[in-house]
């Protein structure tokens, strides 16, 4: 700091802007390590003025960290575009490795967690791959691993979060680096402490203090105390916490830390009420509210709501209770349609992967068939392909059915739609071989139902437009999910699900194609689908009676439904063996 103060002295004098622009930002990048964010936002709006190529893409990636610490989320977002466009335009991958991470690490704190998994896997691939002699030892690589810690434990997985973090501190420490070493003993605190390693996180929370106090950063030593206060709150030492917790806020505040100001005011709040304050208490917590509101946090704001709720029914005042109960409710369910995405685009990626090592397995295996032995080679790639298939089936399966669960409390509607969709194709006289790949592929209809909110899909009345926009987007999902399957049975999946909303006249979605255009799988499943969907409750209706679902089949046939396929299904439904079944259920209950 001091060499730096005197270099930008003497570069004031000089007049050389482009090398003051350099010192500045390297001041205010210094600055932000320290917490120290109004002196750290004027040296770099200034270095932004007098910077070009990487220094300035620098700049703007450090003023993004200061926005974000800040809780100016918005600003840090267009600060990092902005950085990742230098870095493009100059051909820096180191730079956009650097951004790719910190806006990974913004999404996490913005709850958006399919985004920030997406920029963290390409940072992450890009150190790996073309930066890789580059980041051997740069900070952003301990930056990526503390951000994909971060999601881990935000998507209530401790222990793989915890792995993260330990990987950051032993990156740290081999390279010198006091910053992440802080940040990431104070993230292992938190995870010990979730986990109820109480004395291990103390000791933890103390080990981070002790860093951020020598290297004077001010964030991480408002976060440790914040940490430290929770383990007295919880040994029941409220003395002790309230006065942790204010020193934490002050300090907080001081730095213009929103978000360490918004936590040392949740907990504050806890503690007050413990000490028989309770109108404190409510004031603390709806200020803490409003800066998790303003900072845009997610989690904070459910942790709020669900401290507030008891405290104002143990105050008698059960409106403003069930106002916060309301919203709890609301807001945990936008973050488990987020969590639900992001497990979506993990099973996409799952897929890729298994396939890229399958194909690339299935070359080697070819090459040893073709100079050895051919049969025998052959053999193993029938095996692997057989196993390869078995495992996505498996996998498809089971989200298939956990998709199924959130609005059929049976789970059995999958299981229906494929033997009628069967029973269906047979009479129509298809193979043998395609009734029963049928039988299994129709199963998976409506595995894009997985990634739809419940606000949605639970929903007792009738969908506005644009929630009915939203349910239309299951077929797109579904698709997106089987796209690619080297197994006959997954290619008949992903048609199905991609198709079985289509109309025979026209009119239906995703793709609004007519007749023959619609593949003929989706077409038989279309009529077991609605069939089943008809003659069994769901939360928006009723059961109907077989016979008037029946005449429903009838009335669509030429217009929703091929007339040859309802004509072919009205010979057999409903099935025999899926009535006893349905007889038989509440038995097999009891």
């Amino acid at each position: 700091m001091s060499s730096l103060e005197a270099a930008l002295g003497l570069l004031v004098a000089l007049g050389t802007l482009a090398t003051e622009g350099q010192v500045r930002r390297d001041l205010g990048a210094a600055l932000l390590d320290q917490g120290r964010f109004l002196e750290a936002e004027s040296h770099l709006k200034q270095a932004l003025e007098q910077t070009r190529g990487e220094v300035r893409g620098d700049t703007l990636n450090s003023l993004a960290g200061l926005y974000h610490a800040t809780g100016r989320y918005e600003d840090s977002l267009n600060s990092l575009q902005a950085a990742r466009i230098v870095f493009q335009q100059i051909g820096d991958v180191v730079g956009e490795v650097k951004v790719l991470g910190n806006l990974g690490t913004l999404l996490i704190s913005l709850g958006r967690y399919p985004e920030a998994l997406e920029h963290l896997t390409a940072a992450y691939n890009l150190s790996i791959g073309p930066a890789r002699s580059l980041l051997a030892e740069h900070r952003s690589q301990g930056s990526i691993l503390l951000s994909l810690g971060n999601l881990h434990f935000d998507m209530r997985d401790p222990r793989e979060a915890q792995r993260y973090f330990q990987d950051a501190l032993d990156f740290a420490q081999r390279v010198g680096d006091q910053v992440i070493a802080a940040n990431a003993v104070l993230n292992l605190a938190e995870v010990q402490q979730q986990l109820g390693e109480q004395q291990v996180a103390r000791a933890s929370y103390e080990q981070a203090l002790a860093l951020a106090q020598e290297g004077q950063y001010r964030q991480v030593e408002a976060s440790a105390l914040v940490g430290l206060g929770r383990l007295m709150l919880a040994g029941e030492q409220w003395a002790e916490a309230e006065g942790t917790f204010r020193r934490a806020g002050e300090m907080a505040q001081e730095t213009g830390d929103l978000e360490g100001q918004l936590y040392a005011l949740l907990y504050l709040g806890e503690v007050q009420e413990q000490l028989q304050a309770l109108p404190d208490a409510l004031a603390t917590l709806e200020q803490a509210l409003t800066l998790a509101q303003q900072v845009g946090r997610p989690k904070a704001a459910c942790d709020v709501h669900r401290t507030l709720y008891p405290m104002y029914a143990r105050s008698g005042d059960h409106a403003q209770a069930l106002a916060h109960l309301e919203q709890l409710y609301q807001q945990e369910r936008e973050i488990l349609n987020a969590e639900v995405e992001q497990r979506v685009q993990e099973l996409t990626g799952h897929f890729e992967l298994e396939r890229a090592q399958h194909q690339a397995e299935l070359t080697r295996l070819r090459l040893v068939a073709a100079e050895e032995a051919r049969e025998v080679a052959e053999a193993e790639v029938r095996e692997r392909t057989r196993s390869l298939e078995q495992a996505q089936l498996e996998i498809v399966t089971r989200l298939a059915v956990a998709a199924e669960y959130r609005d059929d409390t049976t789970g059995e509607h999958t299981w229906r739609v494929g033997q009628m969709a069967a029973a269906i194709a047979a009479q129509l006289g298809l193979p043998a071989e395609t009734v029963e790949l049928l039988r299994i592929a129709a199963r998976l209809h409506d595995v894009g139902k997985i990634g739809i909110p419940d606000r949605i899909l639970l929903k007792a009345g009738k969908l506005t437009e644009e929630e009915f926009r939203q349910m239309q987007q299951h077929t797109v999902i579904g698709s997106r999910i089987l796209s690619g399957g080297q197994s006959q049975l997954l290619q008949v999946a992903e048609e199905i699900a991609c198709a079985h909303h289509e109309r025979w006249a026209g009119g239906g979605y995703p793709a609004n194609l007519k007749g023959e255009a619609i593949p003929l799988t989706a077409r038989i499943v279309a009529v077991a689908d609605v069939f089943d969907a008809l003659t069994h409750e769901r939360p928006y209706k009723p059961a109907w009676p077989v016979p008037a679902a029946l005449d429903e089949l009838r009335r669509l046939s030429g217009s929703s439904f091929d007339p040859a396929i309802v004509e072919a299904a009205l010979q057999i439904l409903p099935l025999p063996e899926i009535l006893r079944a349905a007889a038989e259920k509440p038995e097999a209950t009891r």
